[in-house]
């Protein structure tokens, strides 16, 4: 029997015993904080309350020698409002580059033969909800707005509820909190039509600029692959991922260049024209005003760090994940780093 399953596995929609349980939730204040790439064996909402944070993700396929190698890179930005689903066993990595408060919810969908409810008794009683499990299940992810705070509501009671003492008491009380949370990011999906089509753009861009991040290109380049006015794109791009479509290419660029200084002892000229900067000054300018140091001054702080360094995320059921991209065997006994 698999132990991880999706909410869009067959095999969770036709039988009647799979109920999504939460299993750690928190909610916290990030202050310029940066998380190692990792993934979950169960489904995470990350909801930001204030501020903003960067969601990075990573697309990866698992070779004969149980190798991860990465596909596709690209990050969310997540204001006041915004949240985001990841389905189970999806790369991704937390950046707070200022201050947010954010709640979080983790999910871990169990076969129960004796609860009282079901994902598949709920989708049969909300179209919305069975909409929403018919997505297309790539990416494995799916972000919104919480216009109305209904969601935020919802999430907040979880949490609490979470939070008690004696939470096994309150089963039942948490399956319908879990329910209307489900049911609240249903509703949101199903008044996204807009935003969906925008983000269908939007991900076409993003394909494109991590295929050519380390060449040279032009807005109008991307345009044109996606199949839109320049104007067009860059206008929808901004309203699907929260942020402009140069600010994307230059984080990506500048968080390839971070990796570069890192883990090689290339010159920073290389390293720039290896990100994609045409210049050393455009390099050291949008270095400077994303990371708020020069690139020798952040080398300097980092040239030390291990290229296997690993870090493990225990209290949050996290799986390891090291920079060659290897993930390594379960039965070795994790540890929290000092």
């Amino acid at each position: 029997m698999k132990l991880n399953y999706n909410f869009s596995d067959p095999e969770v929609r036709a039988n009647a015993r799979f109920w999504p349980v939460v299993e750690a939730c928190y909610s916290r204040t990030w202050n310029q904080y940066a998380m190692d790439p990792h993934f979950h064996n169960r489904a995470e909402i990350m909801y930001v309350l204030k501020g903003w944070c960067l969601i990075h993700l990573f697309e990866y396929q698992i070779d004969e020698n149980q190798k991860a190698r990465v596909t596709r890179e690209w990050m969310e930005r997540l204001g006041a409002g915004d949240f985001i689903f990841l389905e189970q066993g999806v790369l991704h990595a937390l950046e707070v580059p200022e201050t947010s408060y954010m709640l979080n919810a983790e999910l871990r969908l169990t076969p129960n033969e004796g609860a009282s409810i079901s994902l598949r008794r709920l989708a049969e009683t909300s179209p919305d909800l069975r909409a929403f499990l018919d997505r297309p299940p790539q990416p494995p992810i799916w972000r919104g707005s919480d216009a109305s705070g209904a969601l935020l509501r919802t999430l907040e009671q979880v949490v609490a509820e979470f939070s008690r003492p004696a939470p096994s008491e309150s089963a039942a009380l948490m399956d319908v909190f879990t329910a209307e949370l489900l049911l609240r990011i249903a509703d949101i999906a199903k008044h996204s039509p807009e935003r969906t089509a925008a983000r269908s753009y939007a991900e076409r861009a993003a394909n494109y600029i991590a295929l050519h991040l380390s060449e040279e290109f032009r807005v109008s380049d991307i345009a044109r692959e996606v199949g839109v006015a320049s104007a067009t794109l860059q206008r929808v791009f901004k309203r699907a991922m929260g942020v402009t479509l140069v600010d994307y290419i230059n984080r990506l660029r500048v968080e390839q260049s971070k990796r570069f200084m890192m883990y090689t002892e290339d010159p920073i000229i290389d390293i720039a024209i290896a990100s994609g900067f045409n210049s050393r000054q455009h390099f050291y300018r949008v270095f400077q005003a994303i990371e708020h140091m020069s690139p020798q001054e952040f080398r300097k702080r980092h040239c030390a760090k291990d290229v296997r360094q690993v870090f493990i995320y225990q209290n949050t059921g996290s799986h390891r994940y090291d920079p060659e991209w290897n993930l390594l065997p379960d039965d070795v006994e994790p540890s929290v780093p000092s």
